[in-house]
């Protein structure tokens, strides 16, 4: 919530332009950290970062970058293992039902197929890994296409999109990031915002003469005395003054989200959605009671809603790394063509036919190499170490990378490894599942339902796989459920189930209970585990059936081949009938 007098639109857009600066400029020490991870993910020597003018060599090891990668990778195939990584869970009994629970998940597949879901995903996942936070907004499209003559089809429905790290502030001192108030800033061409200006009809607050003015600044207008005082203040991000701002041709819109309590009346104005445009001038102001926006956070704060990420303990070690490879190169280059000491009147001569150079000492003279402290070549081992620590403080150990950890180990040993080394990713994605995926595919279903027109039209497929049209009412999309994401727990429980099979395979524990083993039900848990139900290749005994079929085809093919073999060929019968000549 803030205070502000809100009967005044001026005062309402520059204490809101106010609160983006001051919560903005409090979050600078992150801004900067956040730059220099981009930094080194991206660098490909050391002249961008900070210490690579202090050697001549500019070798950049990637180890942020490596670790970028391989987080992104193993988290997002964790929180979407396959396709199926949603569930339906209903609160009633008819929402609870098989059709109602097939229907809502066909819908919301479709609908992800179509507006770009998993790139945006994808973009989101990075952001939590890249920042440690990630910011995810629910939104109605249409990207529809109408003439006179026809319409053309296309996406029309909810959708999800980023919201850039940079481009959202909000009060961190809060106890949650849903009740805290959020400014969102966007930059939208000229052309786009009189069109959304036009869309938005009705709700425009910004009369027509107020709008046409925003637009003539673009178009060379003079600049009055207030704006220039403003300039001194409030310039937008990535413009160097107003000028060049307004020159751009491009808007700048900013986005509050939040409770307002009026300090002149008293009265507490709840869940608006405030747009500031320019810095300067209220376009809109309308009840928002659901914006869906959600955020997850890779390691919380104690009363900071901005978490850490997982690669900001490892920008130091980077720094180091690099440090240590640089130094012992200009080393190794010194052994190559190490500096000369000279002790006495040394005169030096170059002999052009042996390419030697020969020293002409006096008494007592000497001419000798200053090589460096050979210790220096061990800067490998420390280098080796500095890696692996890296890896160990984002939490990424070799074996989930594929690397082969020291020591002999049995198949079990190896297994409990790996689950260890799982678990701290399983707990990261069921966090991102729980604070951002489940409320974001929630929103998603509440907009359809909020815009619903017509009957929606799915593929579904049936208990044998086909694929089948279905409709998709009103009612559907009212159910009294929820989509909840399973990757990660199910990913998790998996884990657990397959580890404890594994244990009883390779343990004499199998050889005690096994007179008590039901092998059926134990080959379709692990045909469930697996995820191999859709291929239905585990049927009890059917192996046996199998070849039971194939002795019964192999005594048919052996009694067809008797069968010919024991009737008189062509040549014979053609032999029989011929004349005896006597």
């Amino acid at each position: 919530m803030i205070t502000l007098d809100y009967r005044d639109d001026a005062t309402v857009a520059g204490a809101i332009a106010g609160q983006w600066h001051e919560w903005n400029s409090a979050r600078t020490p992150q801004l900067d950290l956040w730059g220099e991870i981009d930094a080194y993910i991206h660098a490909t020597d050391t002249s961008s970062l900070e210490g690579g003018e202090y050697f001549d060599h500019k070798t950049h090891i990637p180890v942020l970058a490596e670790l970028h990668e391989d987080l992104i990778a193993i988290v997002y195939s964790t929180i979407f293992p396959h396709e199926d990584w949603m569930s339906w869970k209903g609160y009633d009994e008819d929402a609870i039902a098989e059709a109602k629970r097939a229907k809502i998940l066909s819908y919301i597949k479709q609908a992800h197929s179509m507006n770009g879901f998993n790139k945006t995903l994808r973009s989101i996942v990075d952001d939590f890994i890249r920042y440690g936070n990630a910011f995810g907004k629910a939104k109605y499209i249409d990207n529809s296409e109408s003439s006179e003559d026809d319409v053309a089809d296309g996406y029309i429905g909810p959708s999800v999109g980023r919201i850039s790290v940079f481009d959202i502030v909000f009060n961190p001192t809060y106890h949650s990031f849903k009740k805290s108030p959020k400014i969102i800033k966007s930059l939208i061409s000229v052309g786009e915002f009189a069109e959304m200006v036009q869309d938005a009809g009705s709700e425009v607050k910004a009369d027509d003469a107020t709008v046409r003015n925003l637009l003539h600044k673009r178009g060379g207008g003079e600049l009055d005395y207030s704006e220039r005082y403003k300039e001194q203040q409030y310039i937008p991000q990535g413009f160097g003054s107003m000028d060049q701002y307004y020159n751009s041709g491009m808007v700048e819109l900013l986005w509050f989200y939040g409770d307002i309590y009026d300090d002149i009346t008293g009265e507490i104005h709840k869940s608006r959605c405030i747009c500031v445009a320019d810095r300067s001038t209220v376009v809109f102001d309308n009840y928002e009671p659901y914006p869906s926006i959600f955020k997850a956070g890779w390691k919380n704060r104690p009363d900071n809603l901005w978490s850490q990420g997982p690669l900001d303990n490892v920008v130091g070690i980077n720094y180091m790394v690099n440090h240590r490879e640089n130094a012992k190169n200009e080393a190794i280059d010194k052994f190559i063509k190490p500096d000369i000491a000279y002790v006495g009147d040394v005169e030096e001569i170059y002999d052009e036919v042996t390419g030697q150079t020969k020293y002409i000492m006096p008494e007592g003279g000497s001419v000798s190499d200053i090589r460096p402290d050979a210790t220096v070549l061990t800067f490998d081992n420390q280098i080796i170490l500095h890696k692996e620590m890296a890896r160990n403080a984002a939490r990424l150990p070799q074996q989930l990378t594929g690397f082969r950890t020291e020591g002999e180990k049995t198949a079990t040993e190896v297994q409990a490894l790996n689950d260890g080394a799982f678990r701290g990713f399983i707990t990261k994605a069921a966090q991102f599942e729980e604070d951002l995926l489940e409320p974001l595919v929630t929103a998603e279903i509440r907009i359809a339902r909020d815009n619903y027109q017509s009957v929606i039209r799915v593929l579904q497929e049936d208990s044998e796989g086909v694929e089948l049209a279905a409709e998709i009412t009103e009612e559907d999309l009212t159910s009294n459920g929820a989509l909840i994401p399973m990757g990660s727990r199910r990913f998790s429980r998996q884990l657990q189930q397959l580890t404890g099979i594994n244990q009883l395979v390779n343990t004499n524990l199998g050889q005690v209970i096994g007179a008590h083993i039901n092998t059926y039900s134990l080959a379709k848990t692990v045909e469930g585990l697996y995820g191999f139900e859709k291929f239905d290749f585990i049927n009890k005994f059917a192996a046996m059936d199998e070849q039971v079929e194939q002795e019964k085809a192999a005594v048919l093919a052996e009694q067809d081949v008797t069968s010919e073999l024991a009737e008189p060929t062509v040549a014979e019968l053609e032999a029989e009938e011929a004349p005896i000549n006597v």
